[in-house]
């Protein structure tokens, strides 16, 4: 009698060291996931101003490659009207430079709506594979209770 109360004891000390130890980590998870939610407006906010310096180093490294090829033409007294064609070229290459930079945010942004959309989709079977998994245990445990029974 005495070492079923040990027992009991011992198996009370179990539940209540397990109760505690999920407590503890779902504070854990709780912590983390707060501080992610908290980071994440410092997040976007730099990588919104690494992009906006990126778009600025590219327009001003475009001015500056403009500029000089017009000092060299004006130093070395080259004519700077040009042909038709030298013209057409350049307004083609300006009008190609834009396109291609609409397609590539085009398919980013769709890239990203994609990728949310199968983490979305992830989500919600990550919670029926919960309960398929807790059915499981279910019945696993009913029958080892109840072989256990025999």
């Amino acid at each position: 009698m005495y070492e079923m109360s040990i027992q009991n004891k011992n198996t009370e000390q179990s539940k209540s060291s397990a109760q505690d130890m999920y407590s503890v980590f779902q504070n854990s998870i709780n912590r983390y996931f707060s501080e992610i939610k908290g980071n994440t407006a410092d997040y976007l906010q730099a990588v919104t101003n690494l992009q906006q310096e990126i778009i600025q180093a590219r327009e001003n490294n475009a001015k500056n490659a403009i500029s000089l090829q017009k000092t060299i033409s004006d130093q070395l007294g080259i004519n700077s009207i040009n042909s038709d064609g030298a013209l057409k070229l350049a307004k083609s290459l300006g009008e190609q430079t834009t396109k291609s930079w609409n397609l590539q945010n085009q398919l980013m942004i769709k890239s990203l709506e994609t990728l949310s959309k199968n983490i979305e989709a992830f989500n919600k079977n990550s919670a029926s594979f919960e309960e398929i998994n807790k059915n499981l245990i279910n019945s696993w445990a009913d029958i080892i209770k109840h072989t256990a029974k025999k």
